[in-house]
């Protein structure tokens, strides 16, 4: 509450926190006319209750007589109590003499009145022009309570000094007690500040500036976690797809041909074995997915093992065969010679797996070519098709996440199958590129270093 900004009528200060006690340095009647008037008419709009202490050169008539030009229901806020047009002698000096602590009681008793009465808060001003310079020492030590008092309250307070009265070092007390100083120069109002408010400023404008900064920060970092999780759904559901389709495949098979009274027990138990095989790849799959969904880093974790590279990419293509043959390819193998060594066995088959899927995907109806093939420390795997080919523009975004060829026809799917490859190829520490152009196919090889 106390952060609040109230409108300060002064178009040099702006608007102002609770709390505010800030000073005016004037030289004659129309200054103070020119500054406490629109003062006190904001706050009369804002509801606030307001407390004008008056002094020469401004005595309480004159400074009514101002008022009320500026403010036509004036008499009627005065009857409701919402402002006080009072001379210095009945404030300060109540007692009979100057008593700041009965005054600083006097300013805390108004504001919560003000609160109790309905009102936002007390707008105040005390013009110093009495005080003697006999008195000025003990009246320095006032104002400087006077700020100390005003934090935390509904209470903004405007302190006016007449410029013929103050000595040169009477103006630096004055400054240092406020939080700023207002003075008339070429017809306006101009702010001026101590040095201690300005570096306060400056290290406060610093600090904003970091603390949006980290604002900045943590707001993109929660962006960048919903993507991440939308995206590890995205990418969850693409991988499961490839073990669930060669599932569905076995099982439409085995219903197919108990139902044409052709399937043999050895053939069944053939397929069932394939079954069992695939539920365990999903197994695996889910496990290492929510691996990935743990670590910031999207380089799959590899479990590496030994096996023919041969007999793998024989075996990816004999289980896709069938949703090859619906798409009107006709497949091929070269895969003849045995390539034993040490890598993720599941996710390299699921890169293999991805490309002839691609390929029954984007070019159905042609001829697709599988081969692997030793080529000095590297294992070379080729999956060619004679489909419609890609632009050569297309063939960096492809493998990006979510990414797919420009082309009308290169549609459908999360764009995440060519990425998958690029990400388990590269973390084997490999590379997979493509040779393409339209009409004349598309050749993806993957090279994995012997491990």
């Amino acid at each position: 509450m106390h952060e609040q900004l109230r409108p300060s009528g002064l178009s040099a200060v702006g608007s102002l926190p609770w709390g505010s006690h800030f000073c005016q340095f004037y030289g004659v009647q129309e200054d103070l006319v020119d500054s406490l008037v629109p003062f006190f008419k904001a706050g009369l709009e804002s509801n606030e209750k307001c407390l004008w202490v008056t002094s020469q050169p401004l005595p309480a008539s004159d400074a009514r007589t101002a008022l009320r030009h500026a403010v036509p229901d004036l008499a009627e806020r005065e009857r409701r109590n919402q402002i006080e047009i009072i001379d210095h002698h009945d404030w300060y000096m109540a007692t009979g003499k100057a008593d700041p602590d009965a005054t600083l009681r006097g300013w805390v008793e108004r504001e919560e009145r003000a609160r109790a009465d309905g009102f936002a808060g007390l707008r105040l001003t005390g013009n110093t022009y009495w005080v003697e310079r006999s008195d000025w020492n003990g009246f320095v030590d006032y104002e400087a309570r006077v700020s100390k008092t005003f934090q935390g309250r509904n209470i903004i307070g405007l302190c006016s000094y007449c410029l013929d009265r103050c000595q040169p070092h009477d103006i630096l007390d004055v400054v240092a007690n406020h939080q700023f100083a207002l003075t008339r120069r070429a017809g306006g109002w101009q702010i001026i500040e101590s040095a201690a408010l300005g570096m306060a400023k400056d290290e406060l404008h610093r600090l904003n500036a970091e603390l949006e900064q980290r604002v900045l920060e943590r707001t993109a970092a929660l962006e960048h976690a919903v993507r991440t999780r939308d995206e590890f759904f995205s990418v969850a559901s693409h991988e499961l797809k490839t073990p669930i389709t060669s599932l569905q495949l076995y099982v439409q098979g085995m219903v197919r041909a108990q139902s044409k009274g052709t399937l043999t027990a050895e053939q069944l138990n053939a397929r069932l074995n394939r079954v069992q095989v695939q539920c365990g790849r999903l197994e695996k799959l889910i496990n290492n997915l929510l691996d990935v969904s743990r670590a910031e880093a999207r380089t799959p974790a590899l479990q590496r093992e030994s096996f023919d590279m041969s007999e793998l990419v024989a075996d990816a293509t004999e289980r896709f065969a069938e949703e090859l043959a619906r798409a009107g390819c006709e497949v091929t193998v070269d895969a003849r010679e045995p390539l034993v060594g040490c890598w993720d066995k599941m996710r390299l088959e699921q890169a293999v797996t991805n490309l002839l899927q691609n390929a029954a995907r984007y070019a159905p109806g042609s001829s697709v070519h599988v081969r692997v093939q030793s080529e000095g420390p590297w294992v070379r795997i080729v999956v060619r098709d004679t489909g419609p080919g890609i632009d050569e523009r297309d063939h960096a975004r492809i493998f990006e996440r979510f990414g797919q060829a420009a082309s009308e026809q290169f549609t459908g799917g999360f764009g995440l199958g060519l990425w998958i490859v690029k990400q388990v190829v590269e973390a084997h520490e490999g590379s997979v590129t493509l040779a393409s152009r339209p009409g004349a196919g598309a050749a993806f090889t993957l090279m994995l270093p012997w491990d």
